[in-house]
């Protein structure tokens, strides 16, 4: 899919973060994931407890977040609009007499309240609720003093082979759906 159609205006919308004790550590998981898969070392990056910039290096595509906040919306308002008229189209197959008796009314009404739905789930998606864990819980460690490697994965078979590598050194992981 092009990412224009996509509801996502990011690139690396795929996160997952990894907890290590040390900065040595960090940095020989870092290195290692861009050797034994598929990442770039663009795609990983290691934050320290100390690091000013947590925020933007845990979700480094503010333009990203915003194209995603403009295109959720339009996407989303407008299915909820073709849902409202689908809804519509079967009330009034079936003779709803409310329906039928103010077809021009209850058409507008079943788009607009379909618009308004979408819009509410486009404004849920843009909040991205399933970065909300993968944020919190790397704020936490950080502030225990513990060293995160961030994986920003382009599609969900880069976040695999991360978590899998991660996996098979038992090291603790967070990640976004």
């Amino acid at each position: 899919m092009k990412t224009s159609m996509h509801i996502s205006g990011e690139i690396l919308d795929h996160k997952l973060a990894a907890q290590c004790g040390t900065a040595t550590e960090a940095e020989k998981v870092a290195a290692d994931l861009c050797n034994q898969t598929s990442l770039s070392r663009g795609q990983v990056r290691i934050i320290s407890p100390d690091d000013n910039h947590k925020g933007s290096r845990m979700e480094p595509e503010d333009q990203g977040i915003m194209h995603t906040a403009i295109r959720s919306h339009i996407w989303l308002g407008l299915a909820g609009a073709a849902g409202g008229l689908l809804l519509f189209s079967v009330l009034a197959a079936s003779g709803l007499p409310f329906v039928v008796q103010n077809l021009l009314w209850a058409g507008a009404l079943f788009a607009v309240f379909g618009g308004v739905v979408g819009l509410l789930l486009g404004g849920v998606y843009t909040l991205r609720p399933d970065h909300t864990a993968y944020v919190a819980r790397s704020s936490s460690a950080l502030r225990k003093g513990y060293y995160m490697v961030t994986i920003h994965a382009r599609d969900r078979d880069q976040v695999g082979e991360a978590k899998r590598y991660l996996k098979d050194r038992h090291i603790n992981t967070v990640r976004s759906f």
